[in-house]
């Protein structure tokens, strides 16, 4: 069963030329669904639109068959969480306390988070190693600390849909393999996962689907085997690019060519 769907969705600032038009897509319970495209294109306007903080001019999204404006916040976010590109956290909330607020959408008005809420928090904290950082403030945190906190809190809600806008930007290599390898057990256990990205490498180390978002304004989907080439890579990224093999790897890595 699609887990969502887009259908025909344009998109439009007031008064501006649309950011982009007529793009459809499907996303499957387990998929991962990578986003490629240089800046300013859209990739982050329609990860919004997918969300419902954007309302598209034209289309249909559904969630699980069900037409997202029909959606309040709170039934969507029960269903998809969201990991924004920029993660930087201006409060001196412990990361225990701002971890919590992911709880929200499943507690009644009045009710306070249980003992199962606050394990679960351990264990997302842990798996990353950061588990003695629980009761610091937020503002007290690295960078990176931060937006890994940030990943934990949108898994904290339990989604069956994780979207995630440029997850590594401020990661070093450790700490993106680290996230690479949750995002792939996520989707193993069957959570559907969107991400945009810079990085091509990033769809051949999570074998994932692909979109190809191009200066035009045209998203092209399908497999990473049709659409994972050097000239349509060059294309999307304006700029001379080559895929190498890496034998002992069994995968391709993208460079550019300088």
């Amino acid at each position: 069963m699609t887990l969502l769907s887009a259908n025909h969705i344009s998109f439009a600032y007031r008064s501006q030329h649309p950011v982009f038009k007529n793009i459809s897509l499907n996303i499957n319970p387990g998929e991962i669904f990578t986003i490629l495209g240089p800046n300013g294109v859209g990739k982050s306007t329609l990860l919004k639109c997918l969300l419902g903080l954007n309302r598209p001019q034209a289309g249909k999204i559904l969630i699980n068959k069900t037409s997202i404006g029909q959606l309040s916040r709170r039934q969507i976010a029960r269903q998809v969480a969201y990991v924004p590109q920029n993660y930087q956290i201006n409060t001196n909330l412990s990361v225990m306390d701002y971890l919590l607020t992911a709880r929200a959408p499943f507690l009644n008005i009045l009710q306070t988070p249980g003992r199962s809420d606050f394990q679960l928090i351990i264990t997302q904290l842990q798996k990353v190693g950061l588990g003695s950082l629980q009761d610091k403030p937020l503002s007290a945190l690295s960078g990176g600390q931060q937006q890994l906190v940030t990943i934990i809190k949108a898994l904290v809600q339990e989604p069956q849909l994780l979207i995630l806008d440029e997850p590594m930007a401020a990661l070093d290599l450790n700490r993106q393999k680290e996230v690479l390898t949750i995002l792939k057990s996520l989707a193993s256990s069957g959570i559907a996962i969107v991400l945009t990205t810079h990085l091509p490498d990033h769809v051949f180390l999570l074998n994932s689907a692909v979109g190809l978002f191009y200066p035009n304004g045209r998203l092209e989907v399908g497999p990473r085997d049709r659409l994972m080439t050097k000239e349509k890579l060059s294309t999307v990224y304006q700029t001379s690019l080559d895929l190498v093999y890496l034998p002992h790897l069994k995968r391709y890595t993208c460079q550019l060519e300088i």
